[in-house]
Order: structure tokens, then C-alpha cells, then sequence
């Protein structure tokens, strides 16, 4: 693939994982999930054939949809997170100083993934960093999935440069869907007893 593709791809997945952290309206959450996606199949294409990588975009894209068909079906809004402008700067300042971090420890951290290329090894530490961060600042079960998700994308864009099996790359796949599955399974148990618990009922 064309490396001006690739620096898009870079471009994408920095950007929406940037904006995955920072913002708290669903709509904005979601559409940087996808953004990350798309990136993250960009990027994939460099260290794997094109199916591969356009199968590893697809899967991000149907976990969006799956986390975006359970907001809309539910019977109560699911409303956004605050988001003061205090809370915002927090995020901005652990997102600086997580990519800032992984700029100075690259060269250490290159060996975890058998040496990649610089800008595979900083994307798939970014993406496995920045979910963890996300997964401890997440105060809704869907907002986990989308955390635990990204964690697991940038797994496997760093294990992309070791194993190239299809059976195992099928099944990351399938481990990333069904890790949201569960997520969207438990908090639709959850919803209706918390809708009740905030109608007072006993």
C-alpha cells in the first residue's frame, strides 16, 4: 500500500484514540472508535496482507454498530458523561504524557513485539496504552467495551508482525466481538435494574 495511505492510517488511529479518551458523548465516542479502526487497518496493511488488514478494520466497524444499535434500543437514554472543562484537561494531560512517554521509552519497548517497524511499535503501544487509561476512567459498561477493545486492537497490530496464521487471527477476531457481546449482554441485564432503582422502585 502507498505510504501516503499508511500516514493516514497513522493519522486515523492516533486521532481517534485521542478523541476516544477525551470525549464523553456517545456520538463522538463512537465515531472515534471508527475513526480508529479504519486506522488501525491502515496501518495493519503495513505488516500484513491487505484482506488481513481490511478484515481487521470490518471487525472494528461491526463492534461500532453492535455498541451504537444497543444505545438506540434502549428504552431509557443513555445519557453522556459529564465532561467539565477540569475533567478535560485531566484526560488531555495523561494522553500527553502517555504518547510523550512511549516517544521516550519506543526504543526499549520495540522488543515486547520482536522489533517491528518504529511506527507499528508506537501505534500498537499507543493503542494498548490508551485503552488501559480508558478502561480505568470508564464509568459505563459500554464505555469498557470500547476500552477493553482498543486494548485488544493494539495487541494485535503488535502481534501481526510475529504471527501472520489466519486461524489465529480468526480468532482475535472473534475474541474482540465476543468480549462486546458480553459487555452489551451484562449491561442490558444491568439497565433495567438500575431504570428502577432510579424510579424508586423496590
Amino acid at each position: 500500500m502507498p505510504s501516503e495511505f499508511i500516514l493516514i492510517g497513522f493519522i486515523c488511529l492516533l486521532s481517534g484514540t485521542g478523541f476516544l479518551t477525551l470525549f464523553r458523548s456517545w456520538t463522538r465516542s463512537l465515531s472515534a472508535l471508527a475513526l480508529q479502526s479504519v486506522g488501525l487497518g491502515l496501518v495493519s496493511s503495513q505488516v500484513s496482507p491487505l484482506p488481513v488488514a481490511i478484515a481487521k478494520t470490518i471487525v472494528g466497524l461491526i463492534a461500532v454498530t453492535l455498541l451504537a444499535l444497543t444505545l438506540s434500543r434502549e428504552n431509557r437514554v443513555v445519557a453522556d458523561e459529564e465532561n467539565s472543562p477540569i475533567q478535560a484537561f485531566f484526560r488531555f494531560s495523561l494522553l500527553l504524557f502517555l504518547f510523550s512517554s512511549l516517544v521516550a521509552l519506543l526504543p526499549q519497548l520495540t522488543g515486547v513485539f520482536r522489533d517491528p517497524p518504529a511506527g507499528v511499535a508506537f501505534a500498537a503501544l499507543s493503542l494498548f496504552c490508551a485503552g488501559l487509561l480508558n478502561l480505568g476512567l470508564s464509568e459505563h459498561p459500554l464505555r469498557s467495551a470500547a476500552s477493553l477493545l482498543t486494548v485488544l486492537q493494539g495487541f494485535e497490530l503488535g502481534y501481526l508482525w510475529i504471527e501472520q496464521s489466519l486461524l489465529v487471527l480468526a480468532l482475535l477476531a472473534v475474541t474482540d466481538l465476543a468480549m462486546v457481546m458480553a459487555l452489551i449482554i451484562l449491561h442490558s441485564h444491568a439497565a433495567p435494574q438500575t431504570a428502577s432503582e432510579s424510579r424508586g422502585e423496590p
